[in-house]
């Protein structure tokens, strides 16, 4: 079962037109909950409880495997009961009775307001055999077994005082600066007001009454560009955004070890940062731009970090359970209009990261632009990529290096009609001759493609070194992966096709007699078109941008990541195009974010997207069939 269902925020609009009441409900399932039963009564590792002994082996009731389930009104668990009782004498047991079976008991849980807590109470209990049976000897043990039993299942209690005081502290940082009375009356009327059960989950309800402020005025007119200090302020709240988005996705990665969850947490974190990008596009004055992209990524990261709960052990799923709360107040209240005033303050995003994460002193909020090692562990990306031996950051940039020696010009053109030629009369015999590995560049053949933009007499040099540069680092890629050859192979043929598509495997152009590595405006760069703010602690920006080879292992590693564990998991290569539908949908994703893996297949993409895709196709078509030469087309 999972735990914590879906994301359900309940709105309740009542009172004056001062405050508004908000109730927001925190659905607790019962993989949780017989974690928290565990941690209170069984607190064996083997999830057994020695309920009573009388320390000689004469007389014991033993409770283990404990299971919780839903019902009408009230939690059932049920647990293997093992016991005995006889009599001593003297220090000597001279009768005893042993019984083993099961019980099953009824817990209705009952509401502490002031202390924020939810304890449960017996309500009725059986004895079973083991059989699932009721006999006559059941209600004699019972007698026995119930003393004991008893007091130790009424242990369950959920305590969410630590949740509640985060959410106190948490919410009126929220608020402007001068709303302090607004804040206060937010914080006083915070409560844990209701506790219900279901088939599904134990759902507890918490209320708050909204105070508004005014509205804002609306905009007159178009609004003109913003100012360079307006702008600075606009990119620092997205960056303050990134960093904290970072670090709890970060946090999350590093308490799972299951892949599935860590690729969750990747999807959300880079379909965010690609928001990013396209708010950093598009700025605007007078309003707070992290807001909707914490409300766009809340729904998903909040169910992702549902999902982890039971991974965590009690005390680590009360610490998430705070945090989600307070993002699951924040949704709400953002759904009550701009009249509330809320805002994602840097001081409120610092304390609600700080929830999941209370002994760090780190700053939630930074975001440093090199490699983090310990991010590329949390989502399964293993040890940084090796930077490039012989870089040196005292020297200019490897773009104002002039381009390599070419051979004679007419013989260059000659020979590069001839390929041309050639490759689109043979494809087939073309694709028979390639080799499945390549042999890899020397190192100076890869200094050779530092700062080259190549001109179209130097291509028949250039084109064969680019192609064993990519297929190289593709090939360094997916080796250690068990893959079966088709789908291999349609990887190794999918990243030629990528940087066709992107560069035309350049990592360089000339612009206006000056050799620049290529960018887009988003702020992708090189060959692969890896956008550094995206993949921020993946990747060095600096040999992003600065060597061919840095490039292509970054690219070729992000495509292989969408390629099996979104693609593949996703099932896209059961469709009835087969791994040419894999591959597609892999492409997709490189070029929109994890959140476009389908657009190759939507009726519901703009013009443009769906020409890009078709784009790519076509060169991945000529590359499956051994034509990927025919890239000297791009250079006229």
């Amino acid at each position: 079962m999972r735990f914590w269902t879906a994301l359900a925020l309940a709105l309740c609009l009542a009172g004056s037109a001062e405050a508004r009441e908000v109730r927001v409900p925190i659905r607790l399932d019962y993989a949780f909950l017989r974690e928290l039963l565990i941690a209170n009564a069984f607190s064996d590792p083997e999830q057994t409880a020695a309920v009573y002994s009388d320390g000689v082996g004469c007389s014991h009731v033993t409770l283990s495997h404990p299971e919780l389930h839903g019902g009408d009104g009230a939690a059932l668990v049920v647990a293997d009961v093992d016991t005995q009782f006889g009599t001593l004498f003297v220090g000597i047991c001279l009768f005893a009775v042993h019984w083993n079976g099961r019980i099953e008991s009824h817990l209705e849980p009952v509401l502490d307001r002031p202390a924020s807590r939810v304890h449960f109470h017996v309500r009725d209990s059986r004895l079973l055999e083991a059989d699932g049976s009721e006999r006559g000897t059941t209600a004699t043990v019972w007698d026995w077994v119930e003393r004991y039993v008893r007091p130790r299942l009424e242990k369950l209690t959920i305590d969410l005082s630590a949740p509640m005081a985060d959410l106190r502290a948490t919410l009126p940082l929220f608020l402007s600066a001068d709303s302090a009375p607004r804040a206060q009356a937010l914080v006083d009327s915070l409560e844990l007001e209701s506790v219900s059960v279901s088939l599904e989950a134990v759902t507890l309800g918490v209320r708050l009454d909204a105070p508004s402020s005014p509205p804002p005025l609306a905009p007159a007119g178009p609004q003109p560009e913003l100012t360079p200090e307006e702008a600075e302020r606009f990119e620092a709240a997205l960056s303050r955004w990134d960093g904290f988005i970072t670090y709890v996705i970060k946090n999350a990665g590093e308490e799972t070890a299951d892949p599935a969850l860590r690729e969750e947490l990747l999807e959300v974190l880079i379909d965010a940062r690609e928001e990013l990008v396209d708010s950093l596009g598009q700025p605007t004055r007078g309003s707070d731009p992290v807001r909707p992209l914490f409300v766009a990524s809340w729904k998903r990261l909040g169910a992702v970090l549902r999902e982890l709960g039971p991974k965590l052990g009690s005390r680590g799923v009360l610490r998430y359970l705070g945090f989600i709360a307070a993002g699951d107040a924040l949704a709400a209240l953002d759904a009550l209009g701009p009249e509330f005033g809320f805002e994602l303050t840097s001081d409120g995003l610092r304390r609600m990261a700080r929830v999941i994460a209370p002994a760090d002193k780190s700053d939630p909020l930074e975001a440093p632009e090199g490699v983090d090692p310990e991010l590329r562990r949390a989502l399964d990306f293993g040890a940084p990529l090796t930077p490039p031996a012989d870089f040196d950051e005292s020297a200019p940039p490897p773009d104002a290096t002039p381009p390599a020696p070419s051979p004679d010009p007419n013989q260059t053109l000659w020979r590069s009609a001839l390929r041309r030629f050639a490759a689109w009369l043979v494809p087939a015999a073309h694709a028979a001759e390639r080799p499945s590995a390549v042999p890899r560049l020397t190192k100076e053949e890869e200094k050779r493609l530092r700062g080259w933009a190549p001109a179209r007499s130097e291509l028949n040099d250039y084109l064969p070194l680019m192609q064993r540069l990519l297929r190289g680092a593709a090939e360094d890629a997916v080796s250690p992966k068990q893959v079966e050859p088709t789908v291999r192979r349609g990887y190794l043929d999918l990243q030629l096709a990528t940087a066709w598509q992107e560069t035309c495997w350049r990592q360089y152009v000339r612009v206006r007699g000056e050799v620049r590595a290529i960018r887009s405006h988003a702020g992708a760069v090189g060959l692969m078109q890896v956008n550094s703010r995206v993949w921020r602690g993946f990747y060095d920006p600096r040999f992003l941008l600065a060597d061919p080879s840095y490039n292509a292992r970054a690219g070729s590693e992000i495509l292989l990541r969408y390629y099996l564990d979104l693609a593949y998991a996703k099932g896209e290569h059961k469709r009835p195009g087969g791994i040419d539908d894999l591959v597609r949908a892999t492409y997709s994703a490189y070029n929109g974010g994890p959140g476009a893996l389908t657009r190759y297949r939507s009726d519901k993409v703009s013009r443009l997207a769906k020409r890009i895709d078709l784009g790519f196709f076509n060169k991945y078509e000529k590359v499956r069939a051994g034509r990927e030469l025919e890239v000297m087309r791009c250079f006229g």
